[in-house]
């Protein structure tokens, strides 16, 4: 009898978890679809003409425009430069390796509006004013930390053995690496990318500070709407956001494995 109530107990607490994670995304997605500028509940009938709306501001698809190129080009970049790092790391061919990952990987915990500042008083200095290639740089220096945690988490599953065997036949180290160590990285490239890219087209504290008229993103268009206008449209911003990261992460699950992802496999 106590084992089944606290059966329910535990059902009744993930249920009300569930619910209050699952809530406000359902409210705004409903609210993206209202007729009116204001959400009714239970909603008076269901319209499109906010995505249509959307899609027809100008400042709204710069955002867009500039999101996108912001956050295909900053993955490849962070990978980069994460792959030898990591493999110095990882085979520990350099003194301190372990001090080095942790202090690569620390970085990560800095508050975005003390990076952001930081980036606003290094970019001044250098005299640099474009600001897609400011954020750029910026937006690779922060993610960085999730290329390299992805990828050592995938390189402590890699077995050596695989790789010496392909010395002992007479490979040299660029051709192993290429050919066997390399695929074997698959779920971490795949996973930082993911991690990557959603972070730089979610980022607002440190591009916000770097932005221009021209090179403002998606979050920063957003925010500067939501100062002047109360309608609909920030809802739909909400929902397309969320659904490209349910996207995201339902291809990450079937191409690598969320527990993978997450560096609980190999």
């Amino acid at each position: 009898m106590k084992s089944n109530g606290s059966r329910l107990f535990w059902f009744i607490y993930l249920l009300a978890m569930v619910v209050f994670l699952i809530a406000p995304l359902v409210l705004i997605l409903i609210y993206s679809f209202a007729p009116g500028r204001y959400l009714q509940l239970p909603p008076t009938g269901l319209s499109t003409k906010w995505y249509v709306a959307f899609f027809k501001n100008d400042a709204f698809l710069l955002g867009l425009r500039n999101t996108l190129v912001l956050s295909l080009v900053t993955p490849p970049l962070c990978l980069a430069i994460a792959l030898p790092a990591v493999h110095a790391i990882a085979r520990r061919s350099v003194p301190g390796a372990t001090v080095i990952g942790t202090a690569l990987t620390s970085t990560i915990m800095l508050p975005g509006v003390v990076t952001g500042i930081a980036f606003l008083s290094f970019f001044n200095i250098l005299n640099v004013n474009h600001g897609l290639l400011k954020m750029t740089i910026a937006m690779t220096i922060v993610c960085l930390p999730y290329a390299l945690m992805a990828l050592l988490a995938n390189y402590h599953g890699l077995d050596e053995r695989i790789e010496e065997a392909a010395r002992d036949l007479g490979a040299p180290q660029f051709l192993v690496y290429l050919r066997v160590v390399l695929p074997q990285l698959k779920p971490g490239l795949i996973a930082g990318s993911v991690f990557i890219f959603v972070e730089t087209v979610d980022n607002f504290s440190i591009n916000v500070f770097l932005s221009d008229m021209q090179s403002n993103t998606l979050p920063i268009v957003t925010y500067q709407h939501m100062r002047n206008y109360d309608d609909p449209l920030v809802a739909v911003i909400a929902t397309l956001l969320s659904a490209l990261a349910l996207v995201l992460v339902l291809l990450l699950g079937r191409l690598v494995g969320l527990d993978r992802a997450m560096g609980q496999g190999a």
